[in-house]
């Protein structure tokens, strides 16, 4: 008979979503000069009432990210609130305690790659990833995030 502890599971840690920043990107340095940024997105899922028939809007999931290197430099010069992104990456736990001795923590994404899901620029509107054919660079990038009009961002 096998042991329990003998069975090795595989090791998966990968999340993809799609949201909007809730507020400006904060960038900063570590203590050796490594580029840190975080900013908070905002999501949510569409569903049917029962009893109207509507669409609505289910309450938002709000989600730290964490950026590091390069891409976040990139990061913190590129994104602004109510941006709409495509976030792939990692969960993570920060612990910490509080200066009232209470230990905290929080569940964060840290992102491996961000990509901007609004009009293109020339230059590469994809964060931390070089475009792989010319849809990269044509004037819409997604067209599925309800527009880019500023009106329709809850926060």
């Amino acid at each position: 008979m096998m042991q329990q502890n003998s069975l090795r599971l595989p090791e998966q840690n990968t999340v993809m979503m799609i949201g909007r920043l809730t507020r400006d990107p904060e960038l900063r340095r570590t203590g050796t000069g490594k580029a840190v940024c975080s900013f908070d997105i905002a999501m949510s899922r569409r569903m049917k009432d029962s009893v109207t028939g509507e669409w609505k809007d289910a309450d938002p999931t709000f989600v730290p990210i964490i950026v590091w290197g390069e891409q976040a430099e990139r990061c913190g010069e590129r994104l602004k609130k109510g941006v709409p992104v495509h976030i792939e990456g990692r969960l993570q736990t920060n612990k910490w305690e509080g200066n009232d001795g209470t230990k905290r923590s929080r569940l964060e994404v840290i992102a491996s790659r961000v990509q901007i899901l609004s009009v293109a620029r020339q230059d590469n509107a994809t964060i931390g990833a070089k475009p792989t054919d010319s849809a990269n660079t044509s004037s819409e990038q997604y067209d599925g995030i309800g527009g880019n009009d500023d009106e329709d961002i809850p926060f």
